[in-house]
């Protein structure tokens, strides 16, 4: 019965088989010598039934038999290594379903074990082999690492060696050694692995005959080859076979086959890629109805569920892309949902669900514009990043998806640390995909598309050349009959274009041209991406017009725009493209012909383009800015003044979605300006000329100098420039203008030159006229203030040398003075500006000596004191011992000190004391030059071997002369490279500690953060990041990782980068590498932290919870530097001590940090509880990123939601709700019990939905709230009655939003509401015996929702005590 049901297929007779194997078992009582084989047999059948229903009750059974059976087997049991192998088979079946990797390890040790127990040459050693290797090979697709798979071949090449030509076991043996192969080319795309394992399956399908069992799993594996090869190389009769093989093992799998679900996945991907290749929709059509067929043989509960609701969510996907039917789309996202709650945990296809989700949730986003759904495709791609470590195959696609959004990101917010993360993101997975990888020709496409995207930001020649050569390196992996080819085309013509936006060289654009065309020729009528390769072709062909001013080019460019959009319907995600480009080609028709109905027809188009891009989609500021031109162009041709004001209207709402930083900016800044000017032409009000010069001014700032645009926006600023000063008699006018005081001071400047070659004291005179006049455009805190001072103080200063008036003098030292007190210690202009002042008072006193400027004092202490007492003070401010660069000694302060005062600087210092009459006034002049003697550079870096400590140089006289080692060279190539920017003191943590001093060290713990911000320059060494003039990936440094680098990171004020042979990152010649932009970017996207932080760090309790996320994916040697790493970022002063444990000095530290900042957002964390206290975790990697609950409101959207939340409360109500929540107090902590003022909803009723491997997911009711879903390995209460629930969920209130409210009671209980009411982060608590609560089920963000605003008004607030 069992071999008929393997033959046939039919239920019933696996049914009939297992009900036979029941009787039979119940005849063999205890002790009976065949219970093992019979227990065993039945667990077999059970096992098949499992395989075929997906009843996870029969895979348990069958495992409990298989013990049973082994239990029964002892050691020496001629059936142990049986009973060994079948068990083992069972456990790697309930992996394959939990995915929980302890039965993975169970199942090898296993087979491992039954493995042993088979002498050489017995029948079953291949079989034991095969299975041994099999879970190898399940391994590594589970954690990556490629010696599982290296063992699973050489195990399955054992069992094959076994199996002599003529063994039965022969070609299984070949098909799975086959499959291994097959799996590691796809891992390391050695195409020899591909072609091996396509001979042993070919050979193994020649030794199975027509009607052999296995002959439908060996030609669905060569199909699976075949479709590699297809994708690798692109010769489509690879993909007709591969598709032909998988219909043969179709037939061969009837109605109520075991495998035939198998079957029908295989073929359908394989339609859906001929799908991909060719357009036909009536392949994606079958591909879809032949996954559904799938689904209806995987009832709930099924193995293959997952997967089978995977493979059709992504059907649907393609079908929206190619339709733009948003059912399809929403229909995609709510399988791949479904399968995402199959897969929880570990479930190995739980990172390929979260991907499918992602990406739907990505085109969701392209198609409505919602940031939410990006935001939650970035989390999903995250987390599905996380699940496969380095090592692990897919984790190049992750890599490659999470770029993919953070390039979206960067179109829709201009941010450009999420271009230089994707640009990371995209490097690693290119790292990831060696020569022969099928996947590297896209990686290659990917990587440079959003370098391509970095010059068309930044303008940087260098960025678009390295995106031609590698889409050059990606078009000759697609050789005629890929697949892609056509893209890689599209590519490389899209980057010509570039160079002929940039340069105007006819050629450039002309070759772009060519390339579009025979990417088309490759896009047959029908294939899903015709229209963007027709739409591509287009813009080339009208770029051409707008250069030749051919009327043919304009007419082929209308023409294939509106061919791209008749194959974009209604609905398409791509639609609203094809409105706007063709919309464009008829402005341009207007343009040539004058036509006023193209102009009209140009905004119909855009308009409907508009209505397609609802606010906070992407092109949504395209879209304004074409009807704002065609608004204009309709102003210029009617005059009509409402044209020009709406104009005007759009051009500003598309700046205002064009942050700073955003790629379109400077074309919104200058549409704006050219609106701005037109209607000075039409009113003359200076005002709008003046606004016009201000917006070119900007625009020109951001452009590249000498490229197309700039020189366009040059020219436009020049005309408005002549303008303005046609109307310099009426100055008056524009007095107050922003523009003023920058035309003030360039016309001072061209004065000033003047006088200094032709000598004209009226032009000096005029100078310092027009800087007096800005000096008083700019108060006192104007960022310009300091240079307009500068400015005015030189001028006086020539003036006294040509007249030599004394009043002269005293003002211009008075106006430097100024200039320098306002430029601390840091501030890139204070060099020069104290260098005008003291070559200012030199020049007094030496020319001068009995001038009014010298101040008498009473008391004249002795000079030498003075200076003494001036270098205690400084030395108190930086470390107790520094290396002294150009001798390597180590010198404490007072040999420091002693040192300074035999130097040459002393003794210039104490002369120039003697020779003045007034101290007072150069105290600041003693600091400076002191401060200059005494300037240091500190050492970034990770410890390595042989690191010399403070011990080991003290024994010698100097570094320089000590026996080298690693960590001593690292430290003399460090003070050779201080010395050589010009600094004689150097700061190491690995001597300049003395780490056996516990005082010495706890200073130096919370100093060092101080000493890194006062040094002068901060060495960063990456001994782990090879040199090259292009960005390296620097999140493979392991300095990014390390827990004290943070705040070497953040702390300094200069920074410079050096990789393993000691030359500059990206080969940089800045003196600052937090101010070279491409350098910033890197190591803001390595470091995951936001571009401007490097540069404008403030330590303090600002951000609290944002800085312990930086640290999150940081560790350290000694565990409780996790926290003390910590203190400086914080500016706090805790006593440290050394053996306290981890998770105590955490504790300590958030506990200062709530005490102080009262920021309730850092009990919003995930992961293990600490030990200490339940509120704070055990380990700082617990603060992850928050998840995205809800974006923020528009200003129209918060005035509705008011407007709603007036009429559904009533003003007593939004007075109870502020009244309720002012009188709660501060968040404290004391004696380890946090007071937290909260409200509070009780838990009415737990209810257990599923539970998966080692976690449970539960429906949980509470008062005020709708259902929440908790996920959490902890098992709760089930059945209470709600007045006797111990549990709570509670919303922590942060009393500091009282701060942002405004004075009006009403008004600010409305905004409280308007908070209030939306989902938020819960904790969720347990109430003890003793009254006290325990926080619980940590190991997932709790998000809940209010019921409604009443819910809200009528919430209970309280005190509660946490320990």
């Amino acid at each position: 019965m069992e071999i008929r049901y393997k033959l046939q297929g039919a239920s019933a007779d696996l049914d009939e088989a297992i009900s036979f194997h029941r009787q039979a078992l119940d005849l063999c009582p205890s002790g009976h010598p065949n219970k093992s084989s019979f227990l065993s047999s039945l667990a077999d059948c059970i096992q098949t039934r499992y395989k075929s229903h997906g009843g996870f009750g029969d895979l348990e059974e069958a495992i409990s038999l298989h013990q049973q059976a082994l239990n029964l087997c002892p050691a020496g049991h001629s059936n142990r290594a049986l009973c060994l192998h079948n068990l083992g088979s069972c456990m790697q079946l309930r992996y394959e379903r939990q995915g929980a990797l302890e039965d993975l390890e169970e199942a090898i040790s296993l087979n491992q074990q039954a493995f042993e127990l088979c002498p050489v040459g017995h029948q079953s050693s291949s079989s034991f082999l095969n299975n041994l290797a099999k879970s190898m090979q399940a391994r590594y697709k589970s954690q990556g690492t490629l010696e599982d798979l290296k063992n699973a071949i050489s195990l399955h090449q054992k069992a094959l060696d076994l199996s002599p030509v003529g063994h039965p076991n022969r070609p299984s043996s070949m098909v799975n050694l086959a499959c291994c192969m097959q799996c590691r080319f796809q891992s390391q795309g050695d195409l020899e692995d591909l072609e091996e394992a396509t001979s042993l399956l070919q050979q193994a399908l020649d030794l199975f005959h027509c009607s052999h069992p296995h002959r439908s799993s060996c030609l669905n594996n060569l199909a699976g080859c075949m479709q590699y090869r297809y994708e690798l190389e692109g010769k489509f009769e690879d993909l007709e076979e591969a598709i032909s093989l998988n219909e043969q093992a179709l037939k061969l799998r009837p109605v109520g086959h075991p495998y035939r679900l198998t079957s029908l996945n295989n073929l359908a991907n394989s339609i859906r890629c001929r799908y991909n290749s060719q357009g036909e929709l009536g392949d994606l059509e079958q591909a879809i109805s032949l996954h559904q067929q799938a689904i209806d043989l995987c009832p709930v509960g099924h193995p293959e569920r997952s997967l089978s609701l995977n493979n059709l969510a992504y059907c649907m996907e393609c079908r929206y892309r190619s339709l733009g039917t948003l059912a399809d789309l929403y229909e995609a996202i709510s399988l791949n949902e479904k399968v995402l709650e199959l897969c929880l945990g570990g479930h190995p296809i739980r990172p390929l669900s979260l991907n499918n989700l992602a990406n739907c949730m990505q085109c969701r986003y392209q198609s409505q514009g919602a940031l939410e759904d990006l935001e939650e495709a970035i989390c999903h791609h995250q987390e599905a990043l996380a699940l496969r470590p380095v090592g692990n195959p897919h984790r190049s696609s992750s890599l490659n998806n999470l770029a993919d959004c953070m390039q979206s990101r960067y179109h829709l917010q201009g941010a450009l640390g999420d271009l230089e993360e994707a640009i990371s993101l995209h490097q690693q997975a290119l790292d990831y995909c060696p020569v022969g990888d099928p996947n590297r020709s896209s990686y290659l496409n990917n990587i440079a598309d959003c370098i391509r995207f970095r010059y068309e930001s930044q303008g940087i020649l260098e960025d678009l050349e390295v995106a031609m050569s590698l889409h050059q390196q990606a078009l000759a992996l697609r050789p005629v009959g890929h697949p892609n080819r056509s893209s890689s085309l599209t590519n490389l013509a899209i980057c010509m274009q570039s160079i002929y936006n940039s340069q105007g060289t006819l050629a450039n654009l002309e070759e772009a041209i060519s390339l579009h065309k025979q990417a088309l020729d490759l896009c047959p009528v029908g294939h899903p991406e015709r229209s963007l390769f027709l739409n591509n072709l287009a813009d080339c062909v009208h770029s051409r017009y707008e250069s030749q001013r051919q009327s043919k080019d304009l007419e082929q460019a209308m023409s294939l725009h509106q061919q791209a959009l008749d194959l974009r319907p209604i609905g398409h995600p791509n639609r609203s493209s094809s409105l706007v480009n063709l919309a464009g080609c008829m402005h341009s028709r207007y343009e040539l012909q004058g036509s006023l109905q193209d102009l009209e027809d140009a905004i119909s188009l855009n308009q409907q383009a508009l209505d397609l891009h609802p606010v906070g989609h992407p092109d949504r500021p395209l879209s304004l800015k074409q009807i704002g031109s065609c608004m204009k162009s309709k102003y210029d041709a009617q005059g009509a003044l409402e044209d020009l004001e709406e104009a005007i209207s759009l051009h500003q709402k598309a700046l205002d979605l064009c942050p700073i930083g955003h790629p379109n900016r400077p074309t919104s800044l200058h549409n704006l300006a050219a609106c701005m000017q037109s209607r000075y032409e039409s009113k003359g009000a200076l005002v709008d000329l003046q606004e016009a010069i201000f917006l070119f001014h900007q625009a020109l700032e951001l452009c590249s100098p000498g490229s197309t645009k700039w020189a366009y926006i040059a020219k436009k600023l020049s005309s408005s420039l002549r303008e303005q000063f046609n109307n310099t008699c009426h100055i008056s006018d524009i007095l107050n203008h922003p523009s003023r005081s920058s035309s003030l001071c360039n016309l001072a400047i061209c004065m000033q030159f003047r006088y200094h070659s032709q000598g004209a004291l009226e032009d000096l005179d005029k100078a310092i006229s027009l800087h007096q006049q800005t000096l008083d455009l700019h108060p006192l805190g104007h960022p310009n203030r300091p240079s307009s001072l500068n400015n005015l103080g030189s001028c006086m200063q020539s003036r006294y040398q040509s007249q030599g008036a004394l009043e002269d003098m005293a003002n211009a030292i008075s106006f430097l003075q100024q200039a320098l007190d306002l430029q601390p210690v840091g501030h890139p202009n204070r060099t020069s500006s104290l260098t005008n002042l003291v070559l200012s008072v030199q020049q007094a006193l030496f020319q001068n000596t009995s001038h009014p400027l010298s101040l008498t004092s009473d008391i004249v202490p002795d000079p030498s004191q003075l200076i003494r007492n001036t270098i205690q003070d400084i030395l108190h401010d930086i470390p107790p011992r520094l290396v002294q660069t150009n001798t390597g000694i180590l010198l404490t302060q007072a040999q420091m000190a002693a040192y300074f005062c035999e130097s040459t600087q002393f003794q210039a210092l104490l002369t120039f004391l003697q020779q003045s009459n007034d101290w007072h006034t150069n105290v600041n002049y003693i600091q400076e030059t002191i401060s200059d003697y005494f300037q240091y550079c500190t050492f970034s870096h990770r410890w390595g071997p042989n690191e010399p400590s403070m011990k080991d140089i003290l024994c010698n006289d100097s570094i320089y002369e000590m026996p080298s080692t690693i960590g001593l060279v690292k430290l003399q190539k460090f003070c050779h490279i201080a010395a050589h920017h010009g600094y004689s003191w150097a700061w190491s943590d690995t001597c300049c500690i003395d780490k056996t001093n516990s005082v010495e060290l706890q200073k130096a713990i919370g100093s060092m953060f101080c000493w890194y911000q006062k040094s002068a320059l901060t060495i960063v060494y990456l001994a782990d990041i090879p040199s090259s003039p292009f960005p390296v990936t620097l999140s493979n440094s392991e300095w990014f990782t390390r827990g004290w680098t943070l705040q070497e990171l953040l702390a300094p004020h200069a920074i410079l980068f050096y990789t393993q042979d000691w030359s500059p990152y990206m080969n940089s010649m800045a003196q600052n590498h937090k101010q070279d932009v491409h350098v910033l970017n890197q190591l803001a996207a390595a470091a995951r932290i936001p571009p401007q932080q490097p540069s404008k760090f403030n330590a303090g309790m600002e951000n609290a919870r944002l800085k312990l996320q930086w640290a999150a994916r940081r560790h350290t040697t000694v565990l409780e530097d996790t926290a003390y790493s910590l203190f400086g970022l914080f500016n706090l002063h805790i006593p440290v001590l050394y053996g306290e444990g981890k998770e105590k000095s955490i504790v300590w530290l958030l506990k200062e940090i709530i005490s102080q900042s009262h920021d309730i957002s850092i009990l919003h964390w995930v992961g293990e509880q600490s030990s200490s206290h339940s509120c704070f975790p055990s380990n700082i990697s617990s603060y992850q990123p928050l998840p995205c609950i809800q974006p923020g409101l528009t200003d129209l959207a918060i005035q509705q939601s008011m407007s709603s939340l007036q009429q559904l409360i009533s003003s007593d109500g939004a007075l109870k709700v502020y009244n309720k929540f002012s009188k709660l107090p501060f968040v404290k902590f004391t004696d380890y019990i946090l007071t937290l003022p909260c409200i509070v909803h009780h838990v009415q009723a737990v209810k257990l939905r599923q539970t998966y491997m080692d976690h449970h997911s539960y429906d949980v009711e509470a008062v005020g709230l709708r259902m929440v879903k908790i996920i959490t390995p902890e098992n709760l209460i089930e059945s209470m009655q709600p007045a006797k629930s111990p549990y709570v969920l509670i919303r922590p209130w942060d009393r500091n939003i009282l701060n942002y409210l405004e004075e009006d009671h009403e008004m600010a209980g409305y905004k409280m509401l308007m908070a209030l009411e939306k989902p938020f982060m819960a904790l969720m608590l347990v109430k003890l015996p003793e009254g006290e609560y325990k926080r619980i089920c940590t190991s997932f963000f709790i998000i809940v929702c209010p019921d409604d605003p009443a819910s809200v008004v009528n919430s209970r607030t309280t005190i509660l005590d946490i320990v």
